[in-house]
């Protein structure tokens, strides 16, 4: 084994059924576009030695992207197929210097490292010439006839995605093969299976979905969500009540805090930060600072949604649990998540909110101090 993977990433099509000037790899997708979601899984694995990515002869876009001067990048003109594109590609190299060719659809951009690595690993292992991914198909699904439309057995079929990986030799005679006899071909493993050679499967993941329409950009984005979690405590004093969740709680305590002690809306603030990797509220509110002396926790929230806006980011749903002896949380649950939907601009259905208590141990247990721990799910927007 040469332990050299060469990878092709097909990107010649111009999606004529996304509805777009422009080919559909180039469309924006969270903070970023198609292809250069997807190349960068490829660039980032260390399994992966060289990518070839064949692209149509007028692409105009292929040089503006970030990975266009990558030492691992190789971009080629791609031909009027799929099957030309990848002949392309192999013929532009010395086979020879590989053992295994990894084939992946641009518009595949929620493929995962682990998968490329499960896939070469399980290759390997199989001693195969060729091995995809599939996923089986969950609804109802008919034949079309010129009669009529008749029902089938979906336990019958599966959906083929990639990558697939297949021995590099075999694949470059099979494509050949193909093309001579003037066969379409859809994708490798077909080109292989044609031949003869032994081709196996394993099970994908439904997340690795194929951008065809417009709106499959959102499905791609419902898997993209980034979760960050918050703990914030603060010791209790004698007093006339404090502020929880922008809510007031009348009671027998007050807060030792440098701002207000909102506890709930500072756990949810680390939160939302820690999701969009932007640190914590100690590097935007340093407690050492005078100016935030009594802060109204509120422009806490104010800033985080603000900072994560700039991502392209909002939150998905938040879940928080408060962990105190007294006051009693779920007599004033509602009124707390109603304060909490208006501070955080998000419905009152997105909002969880539990209590409980340490059950009499330690520092919250001697009802000296309220913590609370929060997780918040962003996503992009639309």
């Amino acid at each position: 084994m040469k332990n050299n993977i060469l990878a092709i990433i097909p990107a010649a099509g111009i999606g004529s059924r996304f509805l777009s000037n422009m080919p559909k790899q180039y469309s924006s997708i969270n903070e970023t576009n198609i292809i250069q979601k997807t190349v960068s899984t490829f660039i980032h694995s260390s399994t992966i030695s060289k990518i070839i990515i064949p692209v149509n002869k007028n692409d105009q876009y292929i040089k503006e992207q970030e990975f266009y001067k990558d030492p691992k990048i190789k971009v080629i003109q791609g031909g009027d197929t799929r099957a030309k594109s990848v002949l392309n590609a192999l013929s532009c190299i010395d086979i020879k210097d590989y053992d295994y060719v990894l084939t992946h659809d641009v518009a595949r951009p929620n493929i995962k490292g682990d998968d490329v690595n499960l896939i070469v690993e399980t290759i390997l292992s199989k001693k195969a010439d060729c091995l995809y991914f599939y996923t089986p198909i969950n609804e109802s699904i008919k034949q079309i006839s010129e009669n009529k439309d008749i029902t089938v057995n979906r336990d019958d079929f599966f959906i083929v995605q990639t990558p697939q990986v297949c021995k590099i030799d075999k694949l470059y005679d099979a494509l050949i093969s193909a093309i001579d006899d003037s066969i379409d071909v859809p994708d490798e493993s077909y080109a292989m299976e044609r031949m003869g050679y032994k081709v196996l499967k394993i099970l994908g993941n439904s997340s690795n979905i194929k951008v065809t329409f417009p709106e499959d950009l959102e499905l791609v984005n419902k898997f993209n969500t980034r979760t960050g979690t918050g703990f914030d405590l603060h010791t209790y004093q004698p007093g006339t009540g404090f502020i929880l969740g922008g809510h007031f709680i009348d009671c027998d305590y007050s807060i030792n805090a440098h701002s207000d002690g909102d506890v709930l809306l500072h756990s949810i603030a680390d939160a939302i930060l820690g999701a969009a990797a932007l640190g914590d509220i100690g590097l935007f509110f340093p407690d050492n600072d005078q100016k935030n002396k009594d802060l109204d926790s509120k422009q806490i929230i104010e800033l985080c949604l603000n900072e994560i806006s700039k991502l392209d980011l909002e939150i998905y749903n938040i879940d928080a649990t408060v962990i105190c002896e007294e006051p009693k949380i779920n007599p004033i649950r509602e009124e707390i998540i109603t304060s909490l939907a208006s501070i955080l601009q998000i419905d009152q259905a997105k909002i969880g909110l539990k209590a409980t208590t340490s059950e009499k141990i330690g520092i919250i247990g001697k009802n000296k101090a309220i913590a609370v721990q929060t997780a918040v799910n962003l996503k992009y927007k639309k």
